[in-house]
C-alpha cells in the first residue's frame, strides 16, 4: 500500500511521515513537497522515502504525485476563499483521476456546525471532498500548543499574557500527537468516511498561563482587556493589519466557544492517554 503525504516539509505533515516511517517500509511513503530540492526533501530521499512535487496551484503535479497512490493525506492550505476552494477542488479531481482509494484530510474543529471563523473554509473544503465520492476521514485538528510559541518566548521575556478571550476555552493539543493519529489512520483500517475531532483537555487562557508558570518557574500575569484594546495593542507592537484582525478574530472565537470540544477521539485513535499541555510544554521549552 502507498501513503502520499502532501505538505511533507511542513511541521505536521513531516512529523506524521516521520511516524509512518515507524510502522510501514519507506518505499511505501511518498513525501509530497511544493520544492523537491529543499533541505527537508533531501533528507527524505536520504532516508529512502520517494518524494514528489505537490503543487496544489498546479494540478498537473497532483495528477503525477498521485500516480499508483491508494491513500494521501490532504494537508489544510493557506489562502483566500477562492485560491483555498481552487486548490482543494484540484486535488480531488487529481485523486478521483487517478484512483486513490482514500482521502484524510486536516479540518477544524466541528467543522460542520461551528461559527469559528477558521471553520467555514473546512465546511466548504470537506464538501468538496465528500463529494468526490472518494471515501475520506476528516481529522478535525484543534489549537495546536505550538501555535502559542512565539507569545510565550515574549511573556518569558517578561511581557504580560495579553488576551480579549475572557473565560473562552481551547482544546490546545501537542501538534506530534495528531502526526501520530494521522499515521495511525493512513495505515489502519475501517475508518472510511469517519470524522474524528482530535482535542486536548479544554482550558482558560489562565489555565494555559498557569501551566506555562508551573513547567518555566515564571509568574507571568495575565492581561485580560476587550477587543478594541487588543487590536490597538497589536498595532502598537506593529503587528501588520491583515495579522492583527486575524488575532482578534481568534481571541473572539475562543472567548464565543469556537475552539472548545466537548469530545475528542485522540486518546482511542492514539491508543494511550494524550500528551498533556503540561507535558507539551515540558517538551516545547525545556
Amino acid at each position: 500500500m502507498k501513503i502520499l503525504v502532501t505538505g511533507a516539509s511542513g511541521h505536521l505533515g513531516s512529523k506524521i511521515v516521520e511516524f509512518l516511517a515507524e510502522s510501514v517500509p519507506t518505499s511505501d511513503i511518498i513525501a509530497g513537497v511544493r520544492d523537491t530540492q529543499s533541505e527537508k526533501a533531501q533528507a527524505f530521499a536520504a532516508q529512502g522515502i520517494e518524494v514528489r512535487e505537490t503543487d496544489f496551484e498546479q494540478k498537473d503535479t497532483l495528477l503525477q504525485a498521485f500516480q499508483g497512490i491508494d491513500r494521501v493525506f490532504i494537508v489544510s492550505t493557506f489562502g483566500d476563499i477562492e485560491s483555498s476552494i481552487r486548490q482543494q477542488t484540484h486535488a480531488v479531481e487529481a485523486a478521483k483521476e487517478t484512483g486513490v482509494a482514500q482521502m484524510v484530510y486536516s479540518s477544524a474543529p466541528r467543522a460542520d456546525v461551528s461559527d469559528f471563523f477558521l471553520a467555514g473554509i473546512h465546511r466548504v473544503r470537506e464538501e468538496i471532498i465528500k463529494e468526490s465520492g472518494i471515501p475520506y476521514v476528516f481529522v478535525r485538528n484543534n489549537w495546536y500548543v505550538e501555535n502559542d510559541l512565539a507569545t510565550i518566548q515574549q511573556c518569558l521575556d517578561g511581557a504580560p499574557w495579553v488576551t480579549s478571550a475572557g473565560e473562552g476555552k481551547v482544546g490546545w493539543v501537542y501538534r506530534p500527537d495528531l502526526a501520530e493519529v494521522t499515521a495511525n489512520i493512513l495505515t489502519g483500517e475501517n475508518h472510511d468516511n469517519k470524522i474524528y475531532e482530535l482535542s486536548g483537555e479544554n482550558l482558560t487562557q489562565q489555565q494555559f498561563v498557569d501551566a506555562i508558570n508551573e513547567v518555566t518557574g515564571k509568574s507571568i500575569p495575565l492581561l485580560a482587556v476587550d477587543d478594541a484594546s487588543y487590536s490597538d495593542m497589536l498595532k502598537d507592537a506593529n503587528v501588520p493589519n491583515d495579522a492583527a484582525t486575524l488575532l482578534v478574530m481568534v481571541q473572539k472565537g475562543i472567548r464565543e466557544g469556537g475552539l472548545e470540544n466537548a469530545h475528542s477521539d485522540l486518546e482511542m485513535l492514539l491508543g494511550r492517554k494524550p500528551t498533556s499541555v503540561k507535558e507539551a510544554l515540558q517538551q516545547l521549552l525545556n
